[in-house]
């Protein structure tokens, strides 16, 4: 993606695929093929994580505002995660599986120690939008509604914040080596900041060929120098991380006016690079997973779905794509050849979020149902 489009031309260069003769096999509403059911939450479940040392441990939150620490092999309980006042959307473990952050929509955050199954850290925001952790030192970062982000090291508590730029803060990566993050905001801007300085290396700003409307996800290839973006209006951009520079700007769906009310069902939800492979991919509620060429900036595969695709996620070899979607039905797919490999059913719900262990040894999916279901997988993409 090396050409600079100019926004106004996009539409000019959107190629449609025809999906009216593709077929999906959706005999899955007669069975279940989970090898564990995890269903201690009262309400529906918004997010799962799993640990990124061990790849034995769970923690899910949800509608009962709570979340629970467990083991992905038996569902057993280690500890409940509780004191929260609103619903449990963000939880996460840190790098060497020490330790899980986990908080409410309501701004409650709360760090718990494994070991001790205790609180170390405690802290109120405002309405919380996402928590990340720092992949090599113990230090937490976190966006808010009102557009501030935070970073914390834990357990001292040290804090320091990066200002808003006057609109709600809904997505953050940090870029590979550590130092720097990018942001991403709801005005449709992005911004990446030095993490020791808090100096601003890079802005998009909205009305500089900036996200029509507000940035959903964002993720960072392998070296750090482009970040990818997706938007609610169905918008998927590479930005140079180094200047703010859009350097491309794509999308597979309709493009529609921000206004409409048909913008939702466009939004890219989740976007991802692989790690071993050209490719990136995008997941939409206009039911599709996209799965981008990086070499020829057009669309290799568009790799329909019954309903929204809610959340995606590459397989840790970088070869694979595992999708949830709102038909309760979680897919895997091969990135090379855009083909359904697995499904992976059970659920009765919609699909909130999904996790895989760092071996891909096993797939967790998170649902409107009430549950969270653990799929055992082999490295052939089968189960």
């Amino acid at each position: 993606m090396e050409n600079e489009i100019n926004e106004e031309d996009l539409a000019n260069q959107i190629e449609e695929t025809d999906l009216d003769d593709v077929e999906i096999d959706d005999e899955h509403e007669a069975y279940d093929n989970s090898d564990v059911i995890f269903t201690q939450h009262k309400g529906s479940v918004f997010v799962v994580n799993v640990d990124p040392k061990f790849g034995k441990y769970a923690v899910s939150g949800g509608e009962d505002d709570t979340a629970f620490v467990w083991e992905i092999k038996s569902g057993d309980v280690m500890f409940q995660c509780e004191g929260y006042t609103d619903s449990v959307t963000c939880a996460r473990f840190n790098h060497d599986s020490t330790m899980v952050a986990v908080g409410d929509m309501a701004g409650n955050v709360k760090v718990w120690n494994l070991e001790s199954k205790q609180v170390v850290w405690s802290f109120e925001t405002s309405d919380l939008e996402w928590l990340l952790w720092h992949p090599g030192a113990p230090v937490l970062l976190a966006g808010t509604h009102d557009g501030e982000c935070w970073m914390w090291k834990i357990p001292s508590g040290d804090c320091k914040t990066f200002p808003s730029p006057g609109s709600s803060c809904n997505c953050g990566v940090i870029l590979p080596g550590g130092k720097l993050a990018c942001f991403g905001y709801a005005d449709g801007s992005t911004r990446v900041i030095e993490l020791k300085t808090g100096e601003v290396q890079s802005t998009l700003a909205k009305g500089q060929k900036s996200h029509p409307s507000c940035v959903n996800h964002l993720a960072s290839d392998n070296d750090g120098h482009i970040v990818l973006a997706g938007c609610v209006n169905g918008m998927v951009k590479l930005i140079n991380a180094t200047t703010g520079k859009v350097i491309q700007v794509s999308s597979s769906y309709t493009v529609i006016d921000e206004k409409s009310d048909e913008e939702i069902e466009n939004s890219v939800e989740c976007v991802g690079f692989s790690s071993m492979l050209p490719l990136a991919a995008s997941a939409s509620l206009n039911n599709k997973l996209t799965i981008w060429d990086l070499k020829s900036s057009k669309p290799r595969h568009k790799c329909p779905h019954p309903a929204g695709v809610s959340v995606m996620s590459w397989n840790n070899r970088g070869s694979s794509i595992y999708t949830g979607c709102l038909d309760g039905v979680c897919r895997l797919w091969g990135a090379r050849g855009g083909e359904v490999e697995d499904t992976f059913v059970g659920h009765q719900g919609e699909i909130y979020d999904i996790a895989v262990t760092s071996n891909d040894d096993y797939f967790l999916s998170a649902s409107a149902d009430g549950s969270v279901r653990v799929y055992a997988t082999s490295h052939d993409g089968t189960t």
